[in-house]
């Protein structure tokens, strides 16, 4: 059962009582996150995700840690495009312990000027490493294109900021995204709601203030064909185009479409460019979004040889997707999207995690029967529908390789 309260300085916590497990999750999430960095300092938010771990209240870096270890707390805490968070999973038993640490980073951390030098080093290694990964970089160049700034930003930060970044920055980012306003804290587990909430209220009660005020999201940039020149053996292919957003009438209904395509071994491009022709080593398609934005994305990885016939295949299964999905694809489409949320829904992490996206994207939490009924409704009607009012083109289309493919004008630009 779930049960919800908003405390009065703001704070909404959202707990899900699961009585047929031993261990509890919890999601803390406060707006900002890479999109609300200054333009000099994109990155600073990594950086301070990571130093509120470093110490808080009376522990210094070392004391917090063990603090966590000593109670069996598996944490991270994390700087994502539009939130910051804490997450962690632990025995039900040891959540006053987890609520107490987390109380503490949030409102009394350290920010240990001698650590920010330490994460700084690992955050550029991370940059630096992204030359290693072509498929990786291929959609982070794909995404600083496709978006309207700042929600182009590499979730990895840049190099230019991480290096401006100091103390003054982290005290800064504390006073502006420490707040309760807007934050929300989940909790799923073998708990009790009303002891959550009384042990919440007694360690989160004094926190005030107003959360960051978040950005809001523009017109997707004009599409293009983007080549960047690499000496590989290799070829990325990635492709984005604008779609349904969550919740919207046509959102399963894109969901499964797209999973149709490449969500799985037996989608069609998995099926019709790998097993079939041997064209590439690794394809896929992707639904994404949230309330201000849907994405539909495809990557493919292949060699120079084989990247043209690679990419009109790939189009070419984008485009012939309407009228011609039968009903027994659309059930096999249904019962593994269904398996997928069943299997991840199950955990209180997953529950966790799910019940804060939820209330953070519509103010209330999807139970699984609302989203089991929602996808078992979507109708052949509803795919082909969905595919007509939000085509896969335009599109943006981008290659990382030796040399730029031949891409027609009508598809970047939306003709067919």
């Amino acid at each position: 059962m779930i049960h919800t309260k908003q405390l009065p300085m703001g704070l909404s916590v959202i707990v899900e009582e699961m009585e047929h497990v031993e261990s509890v999750a919890y999601d803390l999430l406060m707006p900002g996150g890479l999109i609300c960095d200054p333009q000099d300092m994109v990155g600073s938010s990594l950086i301070f995700a990571e130093l509120i771990g470093r110490g808080a209240g009376t522990l210094d870096s070392r004391g917090l840690s063990e603090a966590f270890d000593d109670a069996g707390i598996r944490h991270g805490e994390w700087a994502g495009t539009d939130r910051i968070g804490c997450s962690g999973s632990l025995l039900a038993t040891k959540l006053p312990r987890a609520l107490e640490l987390v109380s503490m980073m949030v409102l009394q951390p350290r920010l240990p000027e001698e650590e920010i030098e330490n994460i700084r080093s690992v955050l550029l290694q991370d940059l630096a490493a992204l030359n290693d990964n072509p498929a990786r970089r291929a959609m982070v160049e794909l995404n600083r294109r496709f978006y309207p700034a700042p929600f182009n930003r590499s979730s990895l930060g840049e190099a230019q900021g991480l290096l401006a970044t100091g103390r003054a920055r982290m005290e800064q980012l504390h006073a502006q995204v420490a707040k309760p306003s807007q934050a929300i804290l989940s909790i799923a587990g073998r708990v009790k709601a009303a002891d959550v909430f009384a042990e919440v209220e007694r360690l989160f009660g004094g926190w005030g203030g107003v959360s960051a005020e978040l950005p809001s999201f523009g017109a997707i940039s004009p599409h293009e064909y983007s080549h960047i020149e690499v000496d590989s053996a290799q070829v990325q292919i990635v492709m984005a185009a604008p779609s349904v957003k969550f919740a919207e009438p046509d959102y399963y209904a894109g969901k499964l479409a797209v999973s149709l395509l490449g969500s799985s071994m037996f989608g069609r491009l998995f099926m019709e460019l790998r097993e079939k022709r041997g064209l590439c080593y690794s394809v896929y398609a992707r639904h994404g979004s949230n309330t201000s934005y849907g994405t539909v994305t495809a990557y493919v990885g292949t060699t120079p040889e084989r990247a043209q016939e690679s990419l009109d295949l790939l189009l070419g299964e984008f485009a012939r997707l309407q009228g011609s999905v039968s009903e027994a694809e659309l059930a096999r489409a249904k019962t593994n999207l269904k398996a997928a949320l069943v299997m991840g829904e199950e955990s209180p992490g997953s529950r966790a995690a799910s019940n804060a996206t939820d209330w953070w994207l519509l103010r209330r939490v999807r139970s699984l029967q609302e989203v089991n009924e929602a996808i078992g409704a979507v109708t052949l009607e509803d795919v082909n529908g969905f595919i007509e009012r939000h085509p896969f083109s335009p599109c943006t289309i981008l290659t990382l390789g030796r040399a730029p493919l031949d891409v027609s004008a009508s598809i970047i630009r939306g003709g067919r």
